[in-house]
């Protein structure tokens, strides 16, 4: 049922951008529980896909993204709490986007990262498609354009795009 609801979050109007098992067998192996924001998200790819969850000792949620075949997945993480720590967490994922930047295939991710009690800020996530099609993060642009606060303000992942390709153009 879990697993069910997780991939609930990760379908587009057609089609699922994961297969449910895959994702529980993944949470499962990882010794992880699935956690349901009720974000209602849709993909921009489907070959990647978000995971909401508590990892072993933590009572606040995590996010990140799954990617690659059942057999060898690739993990992301987004935000990840500490176990026994309450702050910072990922309560959602909440917009995804595609576009193109340098050449490359890109996804943005908007996400809630909630840093205390009265503290939470929506950021940007952004991985891209390297050579071999496998996703990879983009450190340079999370650590520049995607931990650019915005506290109490909802952003769109068409927002990121825009702050993406302005900081592309101020290099």
């Amino acid at each position: 049922m879990k697993a069910a609801i997780l991939c609930l979050v990760t379908l587009t109007a057609a089609q699922p951008s994961c297969a449910a098992q895959d994702v529980a067998n993944y949470l499962a192996m990882r010794g992880w529980t699935a956690y349901d924001s009720k974000a209602k998200l849709t993909m921009p790819a489907q070959d990647i896909a978000p995971v909401m969850y508590y990892s072993k000792g933590s009572k606040v949620p995590s996010c990140g993204l799954l990617s690659g075949p059942a057999s060898a997945p690739k993990f992301i993480d987004i935000l990840a709490s500490e176990p026994g720590e309450q702050y910072p967490h990922c309560p959602s994922i909440n917009d995804a986007a595609a576009f193109k930047l340098a050449g490359k295939d890109y996804l943005v991710f908007e996400y809630t990262d909630q840093d205390s009690r009265n503290e939470t800020y929506e950021q940007f996530f952004y991985v891209y498609k390297n050579s071999a099609g496998d996703y990879v993060a983009d450190e340079r642009l999370n650590e520049q354009v995607g931990a650019a606060a915005s506290p109490g303000k909802t952003r769109k992942a068409s927002e990121g795009i825009g702050l993406a390709r302005k900081h592309a153009l101020e290099r």
